[in-house]
């Protein structure tokens, strides 16, 4: 290799190390919220009707199958805030499984403190009754795991 192209991989190599090569993810970007299609097609849009009266009544919304989120999984937690009509379609935030106690960094890291901050959280019913459904055959989405990137749960700070 020449002295040149050695210098200028070096080069990129410290330039690589320098921005730290943080992982792109879509953590914390809006998405349309959807539901199974009854006859097998592409997911339809939940109404935000649908999913406010859930959220009003303190129960966060998991959506899988989103197509703009890379792990298809959009959430809406009790806090999320919409001014979108009835029959609107409904949105909330891409998501991923995580395990507990691991870090959710956001697509965009001003949204890491305060209310928008992403944390590993329970979003769905424990793990032992979801083994307990996964043995019965009764787990939609085949849902290994409780634990989700999600704003709130803990008073939004």
């Amino acid at each position: 290799m020449s002295l040149r192209l050695t210098i200028a991989a070096a080069l990129f190599a410290g330039a690589l190390l320098v921005t730290g090569c943080k992982p792109a993810t879509d953590l914390n970007t809006p998405c349309r919220l959807v539901k199974r299609n009854p006859d097998g097609g592409a997911p339809l849009p939940i109404p935000e009707k649908d999913v406010a009266a859930r959220v009003d009544a303190n129960k966060d919304f998991l959506s899988f199958g989103t197509v703009e989120c890379e792990d298809l999984v959009c959430v809406r937690d009790t806090g999320f805030k919409s001014d979108a009509g009835p029959d609107d379609p409904a949105f909330g935030y891409c998501s991923r499984s995580c395990a507990e106690g691991s870090s959710c960094p956001s697509q965009d890291s001003s949204l890491d403190d305060g209310p928008n901050r992403l944390r590993c959280r329970a979003l769905l019913l424990d793990a032992e009754t979801l083994a307990e459904l996964t043995r019965q055959g009764l787990n939609p989405g085949n849902v290994r795991d409780p634990y989700f990137c999600a704003r709130g749960g803990d008073g939004g700070s």
